[in-house]
């Protein structure tokens, strides 16, 4: 399952990349306007930490069960439709958490968002079918430093936006998802030829033997574990941090999205500027066990003094490691798939993301519930610290580009 070198990607249509890049940044401003207030919002309808878990635990398990078959669907009818209707439905969940009265709701509502971000997939599989293999670290940074910007922009404009009200939050989310679909609609381009489209119509729509040759891939396989074992600490992180912050400090809503926003800055900082040459200086391999060892490293200190300043230590070291992990291990699954099987392979790689969101949110909020504030890091710092260990060993076995 390897690149042709031969006919390599073709050429990107004019301004591309930026509008790939501008889609994803305007959907996850809107993400990151919610999801550092998520929590708060869902204890004004006097959910329990347990419960919040749970509407986390919602948005990742649709991406777990959607995002392979939207995935194939994107190899078979092209990228652009699939995006277009992925923003569409993310104002529809956006409308839908704005008007919930109910924890029920609330779970419907973050359920169709983790379908509708489906497009964070497909935005990578578009970017590998214009960017040549070596080249891919650094196009998986921009979608990173998409990420950085939403978290920077999104969590700071969503503080703002809450003292209209928290509705005011997801009501402006929709509208920014408005505007990214009228934007991705008149200058998107579609990306795969038609060629890569027609060999993919000739595949089951359901074709489990296909997911199963690819897990059979040993090297494929054993990505997708370290990439769902990565995941799954850093959601414990995730789910817990705002309510870590609560009980430790007496964050409120802005304070918590003030954090976020500097967690963002570091993002955008590190993927937006420096990935490239990081990429050309160390490769894929030795930035994927920096970005680990960063991130345990931040998991361990972050609840130890009872500090806000040891907090943006902490939280800078977990936003370097994820900045270079994340877009790193993504070039190496593209470089091992084939062009008519890009985007499914990168759809599984999101479902094992997705499934260490579902169980990591559980597992952190269970564990703040019975430990206390600090056990979720501790935990899941232990674990990426193991993790480490896999890695090193891992990627031995896997070239860099």
């Amino acid at each position: 399952m390897n690149d042709s070198a031969a006919t390599g990607p073709p050429p990107a249509p004019r301004g591309a990349r930026f509008t790939v890049f501008l889609a994803i940044l305007l959907d996850l401003i809107g993400f990151g306007m919610i999801l550092p207030l998520l929590p708060l919002y869902a204890e004004a309808f006097h959910a329990s930490r347990i419960t919040i878990g749970l509407i986390f635990a919602s948005y990742s398990l649709a991406q777990l069960l959607f995002a392979p078959w939207l995935g194939r669907l994107s190899d078979r009818f092209g990228r652009r439709p699939l995006m277009l209707a992925s923003i569409a439905g993310g104002i529809a969940a956006h409308l839908l958490f704005a008007t919930a009265g109910s924890v029920a709701m609330l779970l419907v509502a973050r359920s169709l968002s983790g379908i509708a971000a489906a497009n964070y997939g497909i935005a990578q599989a578009y970017l590998a079918d214009v960017t040549p293999p070596a080249q891919r670290s650094r196009a998986m940074g921009l979608v990173g430093a998409a990420f950085g910007l939403g978290f920077v922009i999104g969590p700071a404009l969503g503080g703002v936006l809450s003292r209209f009200g928290m509705a005011a939050v997801p009501y402006s989310a929709a509208a920014l998802s408005a505007v990214n679909l009228a934007i991705a609609w008149l200058a998107l381009p579609e990306s795969l030829p038609r060629e890569a489209r027609g060999a993919a119509r000739g595949k089951p729509l359901f074709a489990l033997a296909d997911l199963v040759q690819l897990w059979r891939d040993i090297r494929m396989r054993q990505l997708m574990l370290l990439f769902f074992l990565v995941m799954f600490c850093f959601s414990i992180m995730e789910s817990t941090l705002a309510l870590f912050c609560q009980a430790r400090f007496g964050f409120g809503a802005g304070a918590i999205a003030a954090l976020f926003t500097f967690v963002g800055v570091l993002l955008v900082v590190v993927q937006g500027g420096l990935l490239g040459l990081l990429v050309k200086r160390f490769g894929d391999r030795r930035l994927i066990v920096a970005g680990i060892a960063l991130m345990a490293l931040g998991l361990l200190l972050l609840p130890l003094p009872p500090r806000a300043g040891w907090l943006l230590l902490a939280t800078g070291l977990l936003a370097i490691g994820n900045g270079v992990h994340n877009p790193s291990l993504l070039a190496l699954l593209t470089r091992l798939s084939g062009e008519g099987s890009r985007g499914e392979t990168i759809g599984v790689s999101r479902s094992c993301g997705a499934l260490a969101r579902v169980v990591g949110p559980l597992a952190g909020t269970w564990i703040f519930e019975v430990g206390g504030s600090s056990w979720p890091f501790w935990s899941a710092g232990g674990l990426m610290a193991a993790t480490l260990l896999v890695a090193r060993d891992l990627l031995r076995r896997v070239p860099d580009a």
